[in-house]
């Protein structure tokens, strides 16, 4: 219960849980047939249909041909069926639709990842030249040297405590999932279950701790009303047997660098969605509380082909080429090598806790009003003195909780070397091509060369720029940036790009800063845009 538990739902309380959302969901379609009694012939028709149209354009994964077979066959079925063998087609697809979404847990697995794998991984990216290991003192680099993780932990894990937790993390790489799981576990929380992209079970690393870590699949791709309603559905049973959860409410990762503006509100309301059964429930701990992170890197494992998907407008969903580099083993090593090598760090910030509506909460898990006061936010359920749902009410809750999620974001993100130094020469170069659009400025700065001396200026003011936004609690500066000259700032970031980038964002000569590639420029930049002006 809650981190009153150890592990995740086991075989026997998956097939409650499954049991579960087979009847809620049912029950839900059962309501809409007493005022439509073609409601049920609709959905079904609407779900065959979106599914065939769904896996035609995915013919080589999987899961395609099993999916066409099955969803053909029940094309031809449908009109001829009764109503008695509709609701048994319909309990069949919840089914198979559940079958796909639930994750296993293996403790052995978790075992692994969290006491095995990060030491293992370490001795890997050891360098073993004698010289080395001598400086070292024949230590190996740690993996979490490189987390640096700020927050309340000691308030999460009270709360953990008190109710049930929802971690919100910014989504920047495929990364983000085993590095927040891992924070989890650093600060003391049991596993927590989460929802990861169907593809990228393919993955052969991720998927593997994915498939054995509690990830429940999402497939972003169905967008039909019966998938989407099972997909919440499992979320908030799951929720109130107390299990934990980490959502991504920006939904995929960024393609620009930038922090998403507009949060994605389908699972983050399923938390007064939740609450609201709780108390009907009389659940001894109904409180659902809403903990946002955020997480910045000096890079991006997946930079190029991210930035590469945003300019070409091949796709905004998360469904990505095999050739993104979250799926090239030696890749990924070279990422997390580099990280290691070069000292270079993850941050990881928790914000304060949040309840459904949007209230701060106090360590002792009160909802709090704008002046501190404690608030029952039992009274915003409350309909003609009722507990009851009301989704236009509810949706407007989930707007002013995701509002306030994006603005913790913005002021939890961090200002590292990298970020700065793409930021001020973006901002040159786009000054230099007197372009406003900034995506035809893009192609029109490549090889432009800056004056290093000016660089190094609008470095300095741009720091002390994003100083003083962080005195007024906007922003994090990281205090290697406060106490570096800005030629260090700049050969620092110039370094990092180009050891892990094959065609870093800008190079150094000793008087000129040549913007090498531009796109890769324009997404580290993003991190910091909106923020403030070089002018």
């Amino acid at each position: 219960m809650s981190s009153l538990r150890k592990y995740l739902p086991d075989e026997r309380e998956k097939s409650e849980i499954k049991s579960e959302v087979i009847s809620r969901v049912m029950s839900d379609v059962f309501s809409y047939i007493k005022e439509d009694d073609s409601y049920l012939r609709k959905i079904l028709n609407e779900t065959v249909y979106a599914e065939i149209e769904r896996w035609k354009s995915e013919r080589d994964f999987p899961l395609a041909q099993p999916y066409l077979q099955f969803f053909k066959s029940l094309r031809k079925k449908l009109p001829h069926l009764y109503d008695n063998e509709r609701k048994y087609i319909l309990k069949k697809i919840i089914s198979v639709y559940m079958d796909e979404i639930q994750g296993h847990f293996s403790p052995l697995v978790y075992y692994l990842a969290t006491k095995v794998v990060p030491p293992g991984l370490s001795f890997l990216l050891t360098s073993f030249s004698i010289s080395s290991m001598f400086a070292r003192s024949f230590r190996l680099p740690s993996i979490d040297s490189h987390l640096i993780i700020h927050g309340n932990f000691e308030k999460i894990r009270k709360l953990a405590q008190k109710g049930t937790i929802i971690l919100l993390p910014t989504h920047v790489s495929h990364m983000d999932s085993p590095i927040i799981g891992y924070v989890v576990y650093k600060i003391g929380l049991p596993p927590f279950l989460y929802g990861a992209g169907l593809n990228l079970f393919s993955n052969p690393i991720l998927g593997f701790f994915m498939k054995n870590l509690g990830a429940y699949k999402v497939d972003r791709k169905r967008k039909h009303k019966l998938y989407l309603d099972v997909l919440k559905e499992y979320v908030c049973t799951t929720l109130e047997r107390e299990y934990d959860h980490i959502f991504f409410p920006e939904g995929t990762r960024s393609r620009t660098g930038a922090i998403a503006r507009k949060l994605k509100m389908g699972l983050l309301g399923c938390g007064i969605r939740s609450f609201i059964r709780n108390i009907k429930n009389k659940k001894p701990r109904p409180k659902i509380f809403i903990v946002p992170a955020t997480l910045t890197y000096h890079i991006t494992l997946e930079a190029e082909s991210l930035i590469k998907q945003y300019l070409e407008d091949v796709t905004r969903e998360d469904w990505v080429s095999y050739e993104d580099e979250a799926f090239i083993i030696s890749r990924v090593i070279e990422f997390i090598k580099r990280i290691v090598e070069m000292d270079m760090k993850v941050f990881v910030k928790f914000s304060d806790v949040f309840d459904p509506f949007g209230n701060y909460v106090d360590d002792e898990g009160n909802s709090l009003d704008p002046y501190g006061r404690p608030i029952d936010p039992v009274r915003y359920v409350l309909k003609d003195g009722v507990v009851s749902e009301d989704f236009q009410r509810d949706a407007e809750y989930t707007k002013e909780l995701a509002s306030k999620v994006s603005e913790t974001y913005r002021k939890d993100t961090f200002v590292l070397s990298t970020n700065l130094s793409a930021f001020v020469v973006f901002e040159l170069g786009l000054k230099a091509t007197e372009e406003t659009d900034e995506i035809k400025a893009i192609t029109l700065m490549e090889g432009i060369e800056l004056d290093i001396g000016e660089v190094l200026k609008f470095i300095d003011i741009a720091k002390e720029k994003f100083i003083k936004l962080e005195q007024q609690g906007k922003i994090c500066v990281i205090d290697r940036v406060k106490g570096k000259t800005s030629r260090s700032i700049l050969d620092t970031a110039s370094k990092i790009f180009s050891k892990y980038h094959r065609k870093p964002p800008f190079i150094l000569s000793k008087d000129k800063v040549k913007i090498e590639n531009s796109s890769l420029l324009y997404y580290y930049r993003n991190r910091l845009v909106g923020y403030t002006s070089l002018w």
